[in-house]
């Protein structure tokens, strides 16, 4: 059964944009979470100054085997995107529109 994480994030540097996570996300932290066993991620503009991460992995074994390294890339992204965390959901995936 496929594991989901989800992020939400607030852009806090008064020069941050969307445009700055996105290019980021394509350029670093979605090949990043892919090498750490992701398979697939999205970023999700959910507000004026709000962004979510949702990222899908094979199972919670697979995301929990690279938590520690998962924790630190939220880090360096915080960092990186000048926005903070509010909160991380994760959860066993019910169902989907998907096959």
């Amino acid at each position: 059964m496929s594991f989901v994480s989800i992020t939400t994030w607030r852009l806090v540097g008064e020069t941050e944009t969307l445009e700055h996570v996105k290019d980021l996300m394509v350029r670093k932290y979605f090949p990043g979470l892919l090498a750490l066993g992701a398979e697939h991620s999205m970023l999700v503009d959910t507000d004026l100054d709000r962004f979510a991460i949702v990222t899908v992995y094979p199972s919670r074994e697979a995301r929990d085997q690279t938590f520690a390294r998962i924790s630190a890339l939220r880090s360096e992204g915080a960092e990186e995107f000048g926005a903070e965390l509010m909160e991380a959901y994760a959860g066993d995936m019910l169902a989907s529109s998907g096959s």
